[in-house]
């Protein structure tokens, strides 16, 4: 490799590193506080034994599994498996869906079908403009699911459907796919510390 080259395909590593803590410092100050209102929210339905919900495309699709594997299985504590569902992964579900109606209706349809009052409706979208997540969200309101949305930078149609919104002031992809990941891991966190911190678990969960 030419020397040039790799000067300057150092400095693009550095500038990445640098553009993505200076977003999830500006995140930081703006969304601390919600985040800790999710992670509350999130544990009362747990308490309450209902469900979590997560969806989105792409590469929001793959936090939604992951985020969804940290709590029905373990984050960093020993505690009882959480439920909590992504709702991409079965491509049986979701072709038959894209085939017999609509790939807007793929999330919609899910929890229509598995959802209930209290539960809880993550949707993630980097753009906040996904039609399937946002048709998923809308019809969570309605039926008094607790909703909760993840974007970039730009308010829309998320913001009018989820009680608790997390913005990532960038509008490149990457930079609010960094900071969503890490939201997921400080609110899987979080929601251990609140049900099962202190020695405050009670026969499976918290007071």
């Amino acid at each position: 490799m030419e020397e040039i080259q790799r000067k300057r395909l150092q400095q693009l590593i550095e500038a990445s590193f640098r553009e993505s803590v200076r977003v999830k410092e500006a995140f930081l100050k703006s969304n601390a506080g919600i985040i800790l209102e999710m992670a509350q929210l999130v544990s009362r339905a747990f308490r309450e034994k209902r469900r979590l919900f997560l969806f989105g495309n792409g590469g929001s699709a793959a936090d939604a599994q992951h985020l969804a594997a940290e709590f029905v299985n373990r984050f960093e504590r020993e505690r009882p498996p959480l439920p909590a569902m992504a709702l991409s992964v079965d491509t049986s579900i979701i072709t038959s869906i894209s085939n017999d109606y609509h790939f807007e209706d793929i999330f919609l349809k899910q929890l229509q079908a598995l959802a209930g009052a209290g539960d809880v409706a993550l949707g993630i979208s980097t753009s906040g403009r996904s039609r399937n997540v946002v048709k998923a969200l809308q019809w969570a309101h309605r039926q008094g699911l607790r909703t909760l949305g993840w974007a970039g930078a730009e308010r829309g149609d998320m913001d009018g459907c989820c009680g608790q919104m997390l913005h990532v002031p960038s509008k490149v992809t990457a930079r609010i796919q960094e900071c969503h990941i890490t939201a997921g891991h400080i609110l899987c966190a979080l929601v251990d510390e609140i049900l099962f911190g202190a020695d405050r678990m009670v026969d499976g969960m918290s007071r």
